[in-house]
């Protein structure tokens, strides 16, 4: 008779699939405390100590965003970190692995996809409803009853927003260990101008600030994680990421123009050709 495999004494229902070690999240102070609309932050991945390695998509500049000092009834444009990112640059070792204008609109294109459940945890990015925008920006316009839920998200979250450097390289490809790297992988984020992150009626009093900058990952203290990402980077390790470049932009009308006729001067593999229609909006809409 043949004995069953859930009746052998080597069965088990369940598998490990993780491992313990000592984990932490960090938040630093970020060389810079503040930054107006068009300044740029250079950011250093860190490079933190001895067999810590960083856990991937928790890298984040995290600050409060303060609008005072425009008109009162101005709040804070949807998916607001994303509409902050005017161009995204990263290097590593001087060479530029990403450099997209407009990385705004590519992003916010990018989050459209989201689930429900995706878009109600992403409050520190600024998804979320009018009422709340108004509500954590103090607008003096901002509703005052039937935003019980609205104002209990505002007691938690209140000013404070981040910024994911969630580039390819460290969300992809397991933990990153930057002590087994020479050079440093960094990020230039250009900050757009106000118009485009505050909403109000007056555009020529829409202003903004971003106070408290801080730095924030989280780390695993592991030499086995560590010892195994330094044999790999060691022996060659393929980083594979997307490149998104803005191109051009291209105006027409829909009523008059039949066929337009765009120019693609591809200098690397190409691996898709995305068209974004925008229709003509005032900035900040």
């Amino acid at each position: 008779m043949s004995v069953p495999e859930n009746l052998r004494p080597t069965y088990n229902e369940k598998t490990l699939h993780a491992m313990q070690a000592e984990h932490a999240a960090k938040r630093i102070t970020f060389i810079r405390s503040e930054a107006n609309p068009g300044d740029k932050l250079y950011v250093c991945v860190p490079k933190l100590n001895k067999n810590e390695v960083l856990v991937p998509g928790s890298l984040a500049l995290r600050f409060d965003i303060d609008i005072s000092g425009g008109h009162a009834n101005n709040f804070l444009v949807q998916n607001v970190t994303w509409a902050l990112v005017d161009r995204m640059v990263m290097k590593f070792a001087g060479t530029i692995l990403q450099d997209t204008v407009g990385y705004d609109i590519y992003k916010t294109f990018e989050d459209l996809f989201l689930s429900q459940e995706e878009r109600d945890n992403r409050i520190l990015e600024g998804i979320q409803s009018e009422d709340l925008c108004k509500i954590r920006s103090d607008a003096g316009d901002k509703k005052t009853s039937g935003v019980h839920a609205e104002n209990k998200l505002n007691e938690v979250y209140g000013k404070k927003y981040q910024i994911k450097l969630d580039h390819q390289i460290l969300t992809d490809h397991g933990v990153f260990y930057p002590q087994a790297l020479y050079n440093d992988l960094t990020f230039d984020v250009k900050l757009a101008e106000a118009i485009h992150v505050v909403k109000g009626s007056d555009t020529t009093q829409l202003k903004h600030k971003l106070k408290n900058i801080q730095l924030e990952y989280k780390m695993i203290r592991s030499k086995t994680l560590a010892d195994e990402a330094r044999s790999v980077y060691s022996s060659g390790k393929e980083f594979l990421y997307d490149h998104v470049m803005h191109d051009k932009e291209v105006s027409f009308k829909k009523e008059i123009d039949s066929r337009l006729t765009i120019k693609v001067n591809a200098k690397r593999s190409l691996k898709a050709l995305l068209l974004l229609f925008v229709e003509p909006y005032t900035a900040g809409a």
